[in-house]
């Protein structure tokens, strides 16, 4: 079918290689050419040229360019300008035997921009090629993850000059294009959102429009773990914030600490006040306006962890306009409430609740609760070993475990070692391809990819895992190795969908940004990267009614399977015991 198109655009070239061009399309090409090379060449691959003066010469050089046949003059003459007749291609086809992760390969622009019969073939000789360098994209031997430590910024890099930002995002965007394995998950077409960004970062002549250009470009990955930006949202846009702030539960937001008994007298907002719209917006539209096009996230529900506590009502003035519901008196009223650079002291505040210092306590006396978020290993076992005899235990991963690994969970969890994740990786001598079920070089030592031992003592209770929003990376990543246990049920809502680790990139302008290098899938098959972690029970908040104990309830009754949990009197997360809560026999 390819050979058909290209004999085809071969025929019609005599019309297509005269087509005119604008200078956004002469930009797109110079830059998809360039950073084929860039990944592809025998020698600009293994960084033998200044390859980022290249492309800025060559920008230079097509600003007069107004029709493809000029243009595929100069491009050709870069081809050739890095190959001699020392260079030596190694030109070999991807074959379906190879069973190659594809989902992210395209080099169908190739054919479908009129190159012309010589350009054409010397872009799909380099397409081909697999005698590729490790310059820009070096393979670390003890663990087969990419490393882009070559990439540090251009040293005079001026973001007044068109030039130099759109290097910035030929670099950025090429990198993404060739060796991002979760790319083919992005909302929008990599590739098609390739005209957009040439055009924001050319247009981008303002300290503003270029922060914000570039912001729209990582966000452009849908990926949690591409969080690393620039101080500008925080200092510019978003630095005046109320004495508030709180959680999202469905379309508001709930009011769960105030700061200032001062500041926040004059609004009459007290923890437990619902802010159901923003600026005459429903809560949800005012974050898809103004937070999704710059806050890259896997899924919505991430994007609401970032936001919730201080951005969502942050701005650059000194007031917002809001609409706040009382549950307490059941009246809803619209205010402008003030916003303030700095909240003085924070032993003024008040808090709607207050969770547990304790690591680990019973709920009652046949269920544990764990909080995983700083427990040591030592602290995690005693814990296990304490709730051995006990019907159940809940395991607590809203939150990001700083001390433990995936052993001192399986060591009590597991019967028997097993493989609990499956992770795809880059293979460095064929950009855009991926292995599907990728294997650590020091796993005959340590498999990373499984877990557990021989335990015929493992814990046979009911294992309840809680995860939410902030269940995120290392929480994810852990969350599928206790799933991978016996009789585990996990409660709650959508996590974060970044399992696996994180990589650095800088950008042309000396900033670091990061991405989610690994693909991460259960072993049968099931994505999480995106999508979070597997739930089994979801659980649905309401604002009016926000309960901060919710998760512990829901938690109970799955465990004791029938009845229900009804207050005695109102408990905090986290202080449930039996003299809280009575069961209800069906």
């Amino acid at each position: 079918m390819k050979y058909f198109l290209f004999l085809s655009l071969l025929f019609f070239s005599g019309h297509g290689i005269s087509q005119s061009l604008s200078q956004n399309e002469v930009n797109q090409q110079v830059g998809l050419v360039w950073g084929l090379l860039k990944y592809h060449h025998p020698e600009v691959s293994r960084g033998k040229f200044n390859w980022e003066r290249e492309l800025l010469e060559v920008l230079e050089e097509t600003e007069d360019v107004s029709n493809q046949k000029e243009l595929n003059k100069i491009l050709l003459q870069l081809c050739k300008k890095v190959t001699s007749k020392r260079t030596r291609f190694k030109e070999r086809k991807v074959s379906a035997s190879e069973e190659l992760f594809s989902k992210n390969v395209d080099y169908e622009w190739i054919w479908e921009t009129n190159f012309g019969e010589e350009l054409t073939s010397e872009l799909l000789k380099l397409k081909n090629n697999r005698n590729i360098g490790d310059h820009y994209a070096s393979r670390e031997p003890l663990n087969n993850f990419l490393s882009f430590k070559n990439e540090k910024g251009l040293a005079d890099f001026d973001a007044s000059l068109e030039g130099h930002r759109l290097l910035l995002l030929y670099n950025f965007w090429n990198a993404i294009q060739y060796w991002y394995v979760n790319k083919y998950l992005m909302e929008e077409d990599w590739r098609e959102s390739l005209a957009a960004l040439t055009s924001d970062l050319s247009e981008a002549t303002t300290v503003q429009k270029f922060e914000l250009a570039k912001l729209k470009m990582i966000s452009s990955l849908n990926d949690s773990h591409s969080y690393r930006i620039s101080s500008f949202l925080g200092d510019s846009i978003y630095n005046h914030y109320p004495a508030f702030n709180g959680s999202l539960v469905n379309d508001s937001l709930v009011v769960t600490r105030t700061f200032n008994s001062e500041l926040i007298a004059p609004t009459n907002i007290n923890p437990g006040d619902v802010i159901t719209a923003i600026e005459g917006l429903t809560v949800n539209d005012y974050i898809q306006k103004n937070f999704a096009p710059l806050i890259s996230g896997s899924n919505d529900n991430y994007l609401r962890s970032k936001i919730e506590k201080w951005l969502l009502l942050s701005s650059n003035k000194d007031s917002i306009k809001v609409s706040v519901f009382s549950p307490g008196s059941n009246t809803e009223v619209q205010q402008t409430i003030p916003l303030y650079t700095s909240l003085g002291k924070e032993s003024k505040r008040t808090d709607l609740y207050s969770p547990p210092k304790e690591q680990w306590f019973d709920l009652d006396e046949e269920v544990v609760y764990i909080n995983l978020d700083t427990i040591s290993p030592k602290e995690l076992k005693t814990a296990f070993n304490y709730g051995r005899a006990k019907k159940a235990i809940v395991l607590d991963l809203r939150n990001y475990p700083s001390n433990i690994r995936d052993k001192d969970l399986s060591d009590f969890l597991y019967p028997r070692k097993k493989k609990f994740v499956k992770v795809l990786f880059p293979i460095g001598s064929h950009p855009s391809y991926g292995d599907a079920d990728g294997k650590a070089p020091l796993r005959f030592l340590l498999d990373p990819f499984k877990t557990g031992k021989r335990n015929k003592n493992y814990y046979k209770g009911k294992v309840i895992l809680l995860v939410n929003r902030y269940t995120m990376s290392k929480a994810e990543y852990l969350a599928m190795v206790v799933q991978g246990a016996p009789n585990v049920t996990t409660i709650g809502e959508q996590t974060a969908g970044a399992p696996m680790n994180i990589w650095m990139y800088t950008l042309s302008d000396g900033q670091t940004t990061s991405f989610t290098g690994l693909g991460g899938f259960y072993p049968d098959g099931r994505g999480v990267q995106g999508t979070g972690v597997a739930l089994d029970h979801i659980i649905s908040e309401s604002a009016i009614n926000y309960d901060p104990g919710l998760y512990l309830k829901e938690a109970l009754k799955i465990i004791y399977g029938k009845g229900e949990y009804r207050p005695d009197e109102p408990a905090r997360e986290g202080i449930l015991t039996q003299k809280n809560y009575k069961r209800a026999e069906k």
